[in-house]
Order: C-alpha cells, then sequence, then structure tokens
C-alpha cells in the first residue's frame, strides 16, 4: 500500500473518512474514535468535555484505509489482523488474536489521563532525546522542549517501539506527560488538552518499526563529509588570530581537523548573524588559512534579536518577530541580550521567514562558513503569553525548532539548491532530521554520571529519527574537565555519529597532559582512517538504520542489563565505553553477541553469547568487531578493506561501501558509487553499483593476523580468495 503522508506542513490538509471512522462514547462520557491507516497502523482519537481542537497544521498525520473497522459483535471491531474491544472506560487491542494491551481513560475536569496496560511489552525504547536510560520503564516525561543548564538538552520525538514489536506515535500537546512505570504491565499519559490521540502498528521487528518510522518522517538525508570528521570547538574563541593559531597547533602535531566551531565571539550583538566583532575584522584572512588546510568553519546562531542588532528593524518591517496576546510584538530581557535593553524572538511562520533565513544564512556561506550551529531553539525561557503566529506558546512550543530549521533550509536552499547543508541544532521534533539537523545533548556537565548517561540520549534519539548526534566531549559546565574524564569522553565520542569536542574551557588534545594529548590524538587519526566505514554507515540512515545502534539491532538475546552501557556503531563494531574512574572500576564487564569477535586493538579473537570481563586501562576502552567484518579505511592515501576473519573462520557478509562528492545535493538524484562487498567463507567478490569516478581501483585487503593482500577493482569484481 502507498502511504501518503503530511507530516508538520502548514497547508497540509487531513479529511476524515466519515465512513470509515468508528465513533463511539464510552460510559464515563469519553468521546473514542478510530479507524485503520494506509500504513498498517491504527489511530485512537480519546476526548473529554473540554477537548481541544487538534493543531491539524502541524501534527502527524496518517491516511485512513478505503476498507476499515467493522462491527464483528456488540463492541467488538475488527479491521484485518486487529481487533478493538470497546468497554465502560476504554478499549482493548488485539492483534491476531492476542492482546497487545488494554486503555481505561478518566477525565477528572483538569486533566484527561489514559492508562495503558501492557499485556507482554515490558519494554519501551525512543521518545527522542529525553531519557537517562535507553529502557523508558521507570521514566517520568514532561513533553515540553526544553535544555538544562548542566544537565541536558530535552528533546521529545513521541514515538516509542516495544520489545513486542508495537510502534506507538503520539500527536502529544505541550506539556503532555508520560509514565512508563517499572515493571511489567501499565502506562499512563495525561494531557491538559482534554485530548489524546496515538498511532500504534504491530510490525514483525523493533528494526522494522524504526525504519519505517524514518521514511514516514523523510530522515533520508547526507551531511557533508566533513561533519564525521572531528570538530574543535570551545566556548570560545575569541578572535579570528586564535582560530589561526588553533589550525596551526593542529597542523604542527599531525592532528587531523574537521572544522572549527565559534561561540558567540563572532558578532557583536546578539541577532546581527554576520562578523560585526571588532576581534574577527580579519574572518576573511582567516577562513583562508582554514581552506588552505582543509579545515571547514562553522557559528553559532540563535533565533533572538536584540533591539541593537543590525536586524532588528528589518525583523520589524517584515512582521518577522513574535507577538504577545494583546498583539504587540514581544520585547524581553535576557542573558543573550549582551549589552543591549531587550529582544525579541524570530517568527519562523512569518510569511518571509524562509526568505528572511535565505538571505542571511546565505551571505553566511557566501562569507566562508560551511555549517549552522542553531543554539537557544527550544526556544530557551520565553514569555508564556508569546504566540507565534496564531498559536499559543506552550501549543507551538515543541515545534518551534523544527520551523525554524525548515524556514533555513528551505531559505538558504532557494539560493543555493545544490549546496549540502549542516546544521547543528540543541532542539528538535519529529522530522527535523530531514532538514539536515543534527543534535547533541546539550549543556552537559562535566562529571562521569554526565558522561554515563550519554549514551541513552544518543541511542534514543537515533531510534526516534535523529540518527545524526553528538556530544560535548569533555563536559561543558565548568571550564576544567579532569583528564582521566577527558580522555573516557573522547574515547565515546570518537564512535559517536558527530565527534565534537566543546567545553567551557579548553577542550584541545594538547591542553592536557603529554599523554592525553597521545591518546586523544591517536583516537582522532584513527576516526580520520574510519571515515569511509562511517560515511558508509550514515548512508544507512538513508534507509531507517541509526548510526548508534541499540544492542537489540544486533541480537535481542542481549542480557537487558547491558542495553545502557554498550552499542553498536554501524554494523560491525561494538563499543563498551568506560564510564568510572580507573580507582572505582578496575575492571570492565560487557556482553559479547553469540558469534566471533575480534578485539579492535589487538585483533585478539574471543568467542561471543556470553559476557567478557576485561581489566579497564586508560589508553583504551572496550572496542570489538564481528566476525567477518568488512571495515574500508583510509590509511595513507590508500583504501584498505580490514576483514575480520582467520584460517578457521566459514561466515558470510556484506557490507556496501557508499561514497559521492559529499558537498553537494546530487547523491539524491543517483550521483554516487557503490561497491557491495560480498564475503562467503574466504571469498571476496565486489559489485559494482553507481557512479565509477567516487569508486577506487585499489585496495590492501588487510586480516586480523596482519597478512595483507593488493587487490584492483576488476579483481574484486571476479572474486579473491584471502
Amino acid at each position: 500500500m502507498k502511504k501518503k503522508i503530511a507530516l508538520l506542513v502548514l497547508s497540509a490538509a487531513f479529511v476524515l473518512n466519515a465512513a470509515a471512522l468508528t465513533k463511539v462514547k464510552l460510559a464515563n462520557g469519553i468521546v473514542l474514535e478510530f479507524e485503520g491507516c494506509q500504513d498498517g497502523s491504527v489511530r485512537f482519537e480519546a476526548k473529554g468535555k473540554k477537548a481541544r481542537e487538534p493543531m491539524n497544521a502541524v501534527e502527524l498525520k496518517r491516511t485512513a484505509a478505503k476498507e476499515n473497522f467493522i462491527a464483528a459483535s456488540k463492541n467488538t471491531y475488527v479491521w484485518g489482523d486487529y481487533q478493538v474491544d470497546v468497554g465502560d472506560e476504554g478499549y482493548a487491542f488485539s492483534f491476531k488474536g492476542e492482546k497487545i494491551y488494554s486503555s481505561t481513560f478518566k477525565d477528572d475536569g483538569k486533566l484527561l489521563k489514559e492508562l495503558r496496560n501492557w499485556e507482554k511489552a515490558d519494554e519501551f525504547y525512543g521518545f527522542g532525546e529525553a531519557s537517562r536510560s535507553v529502557s523508558l520503564r521507570n521514566q517520568s516525561l514532561t513533553i515540553y522542549n526544553e535544555s538544562k543548564y548542566g544537565d541536558h538538552a530535552y528533546v521529545f520525538v513521541p514515538f516509542y517501539v516495544t520489545n513486542k514489536n508495537t510502534a506507538v506515535y503520539y500527536n502529544a500537546n505541550g506539556k503532555d506527560k508520560i509514565y512508563f512505570q517499572n515493571g511489567k504491565d501499565a502506562q499512563l499519559y495525561r494531557s491538559e488538552y482534554h485530548r489524546i490521540e496515538c498511532f500504534v502498528r504491530q510490525d514483525s521487528s523493533m528494526k522494522e518499526s524504526i525504519q519505517k518510522f524514518y521514511a514516514e518522517t523523510e530522515t533520508c538525508c547526507m551531511l557533508p563529509k566533513w561533519a564525521y570528521g572531528y570538530i574543535q570547538s570551545k566556548y570560545g574563541y575569541k578572535s579570528a588570530q586564535e582560530v589561526v593559531e588553533l589550525v596551526d597547533s593542529f597542523k604542527e602535531r599531525n592532528i587531523p581537523l574537521s572544522a572549527v566551531v565559534l561561540d558567540l565571539y563572532w558578532f557583536e550583538k546578539m541577532g546581527d548573524i554576520s562578523w560585526t566583532a571588532k576581534d574577527f575584522a580579519d574572518y576573511k584572512e582567516m577562513d583562508a588559512h582554514m581552506e588552505k588546510n582543509g579545515v571547514k568553519l562553522v557559528t553559532i546562531t540563535e533565533p533572538f534579536f536584540t533591539t541593537a542588532s543590525v536586524n532588528f528593524d528589518e525583523l520589524m518591517s517584515k512582521d518577522l518577530l513574535c507577538k504577545n496576546q494583546k498583539g504587540k510584538v514581544a520585547l524581553w530581557h535576557d542573558w543573550w541580550c549582551i549589552g543591549a535593553r531587550d529582544a525579541g524572538i524570530f517568527n519562523p511562520l512569518g510569511k518571509n521567514a524562509a526568505s528572511f533565513m535565505g538571505d542571511k544564512y546565505s551571505s553566511m556561506l557566501d562569507s566562508g562558513i560551511e555549517g549552522f550551529w542553531t543554539d537557544l531553539g527550544e526556544p530557551e525561557k520565553v514569555p508564556a503569553d508569546l504566540k507565534y503566529g496564531k498559536y499559543a506558546e506552550q501549543d507551538f512550543h515543541n515545534y518551534y525548532n523544527y520551523y525554524w530549521s525548515k524556514a533555513l533550509y528551505e531559505g538558504v536552499h532557494a539560493k543555493y539548491p545544490n549546496r549540502r547543508l549542516f546544521i547543528m541544532s540543541r532542539s528538535a521534533t519529529t522530522g527535523s532530521g530531514k532538514f539536515n539537523v543534527s543534535v547533541w545533548s546539550g549543556d552537559a556537565s562535566v562529571s562521569w554520571p554526565s558522561l554515563s548517561n550519554q549514551m541513552a540520549y544518543g541511542l534514543n534519539a537515533g531510534i526516534s529519527g535523529l540518527p545524526y548526534w553528538g556530544s560535548d566531549v569533555g563536559g561543558f559546565v565548568q571550564p576544567e574537565s579532569p583528564e582521566e574524564l577527558y580522555i573516557r569522553w573522547q574515547q565515546f565520542g570518537a564512535f559517536t555519529p558527530i565527534y565534537r569536542a566543546h567545553g567551557t574551557g579548553s577542550r584541545e588534545p594538547y591542553a592536557f597532559s603529554p599523554k592525553a594529548e597521545k591518546i586523544v590524538s591517536d583516537l582522532i587519526r584513527m576516526r580520520a582512517q574510519l571515515l569511509p566505514y562511517i560515511y558508509s554507515t550514515a548512508r544507512q540512515t538513508m534507509n531507517g538504520i541509526p548510526m548508534m545502534r541499540p544492542m537489540f539491532f544486533e541480537d535481542e538475546a542481549t542480557p537487558q542489563k547491558f542495553i545502557n552501557s554498550q552499542y553498536m556503531f554501524g554494523d560491525s563494531i561494538l563499543v563498551a565505553p568506560i564510564v568510572r574512574e580507573l580507582v572505582a572500576e578496575s575492571e570492565r564487564t560487557f556482553y559479547l553477541p553469540k558469534g566471533n569477535w575480534f578485539n579492535f586493538y589487538s585483533n585478539e579473537k574471543v568467542a561471543g553469547g556470553t559476557e567478557l570481563t576485561v581489566k579497564s586501562k586508560l589508553e583504551n576502552i572496550p572496542i570489538y568487531v564481528k566476525e567477518g567484518a568488512i571495515i574500508p579505511r583510509a590509511v595513507d592515501g590508500k583504501t584498505e578493506l580490514f576483514v575480520a576473519i582467520d584460517n578457521s573462520s566459514s561466515v558470510n557478509n556484506t557490507f556496501t561501501l557508499y561514497d559521492d562528492d559529499g558537498e553537494t545535493e546530487e547523491y539524491k538524484t543517483g550521483k554516487y558509487g557503490e561497491i557491495e562487498m560480498k564475503l562467503e567463507g574466504r571469498t571476496l567478490k565486489a559489485l559494482v553499483k553507481g557512479d565509477l569516478s567516487f569508486i577506487p581501483n585499489n585496495y590492501e585487503i588487510v586480516l586480523p593476523s596482519g597478512k595483507k593482500k593488493s587487490a584492483t577493482l576488476e579483481e574484486l569484481k571476479a572474486g579473491i580468495q584471502l
């Protein structure tokens, strides 16, 4: 069945098929509506007496199926394999004769509540970057995007999957709450809007549920190739000369550097969005030096514009600042006013929003800036009486960053339609990923618990359609990052989609001891070598596969106790970060799924299907490569293929090496090359697809034993013995 989607687009319209909709009034006064959708899900909507009207223009919509539920008997309705049994206070939902859950509703005048009792499911994953645990059990979440200084940025995507392969999406209202109880059975949802709408679908696997959600939200883009390398940042580099010296310092030490990020100091007033700071007057010379050394530039911007900014008058004349309930432009003072009296916030729903953003951000590109850091876009601490066009603040709050990103993306593409963008944002929601948005976990504290939490943020973000994720490596809050913590965070960050160090103090590798500098520099060099594997893994996100993956992607039999402490980075690399001091934890225990695995550093082969305990050491963390893995690497200008087999191996595996020009949108129209590397026992064979100009002609094949073998593309196409 072909699915028609109208997601978060203001002009979208969705007309319910009246003949398909089943509508009943429960004995407790709740009105329950349900219908089957063309994507195979079922939409449920419960309304209390004070139910607010839906925000049809911004909520996720699914097209109703032409054939729908029919009454099989009194209070029992059937559609395909689904069955709904309506009771006095709610309903029971079944699939192929097995109950999935039952829900009861209660409206106490203040809140509409849904208590959902799951029949078999007892683990839940997703919901954006909100939970400190990959498992959502025992998590209470208020669905309101917010950044908490020293904690993290709470980014909500109200989508989750269960360990029994049920996918759920809520059209959440601002400040709706959901509580996943700590144990098998119950989940509580509460809404002061007196309306609860959700979509439920039974799939064949959690992986399928996630892939379908990516497809529905159009999360299918590649970032510029440089964005997957090492990015250096801090709060902040205060002059062009300091940036030049930074680039030179990396070059002198032979440390690969993909990009440098500038914080607030590149402009004079909040909202300038241009080179107005006097210490960056010679930014052109700085940018030329960066380009000469292959280093890209990313700069911060915010949605706030002070009355003293160079853009304020233009925004006023174009009616692009948000107003209050009285219809007046809302102005207030906050820390980001930076010497100005007060400021307002950009209205991304304004008639000329995309045009304005396109003009300003295209000018940034023209000046040499390659990537955009959009900060404070939850939006942070705005007045409660603010309105975004016709929408009240609380109603629209969680959608703000989506429309800010949309205006930026569409505005720049109107001028530069072939430019591949990088937008690093502190907030997001359903569907933000389609605008080349990468999220990070916000202003994390410099602490071991904060490092420990990062895995859950990244993994749940990936489940929820936000595959490009990173953290402030080293921690943000407090200038000094203890050396051991800094090293451990770097060791984790090197195996995340976006690898960027940032903090209120120095986070450069050479800002620490010579030992720490060597460990971190080697990590960054390793990351650069792995870029062909990482870039190919990024391509898989276009098929709905996150780059950072919970262990159930590899093996659903992985014990639940390891779900928060290890993960897969791409198809073949298992990562078990160390998140405690050596004096507190001298050993690290993790789980290797069934099959054989090779130590990433020593190439020692070990059997899986069991827990493994190794002695912790500062130099590295447990990293293991699955037997049969094919990992492309860039080494000394050559393409290496690390093939994880030995003389006793007899495994089959496939990996697709992907490449394109790394900077345009032409990959969307087929301008890319792929090599499907197929391993059958000890025979490696390549199937070439796409543009040959992106495909190397010569390869060095490396085995864990150290044995090497050179091969041409033609030889690989014919098949070679290892």
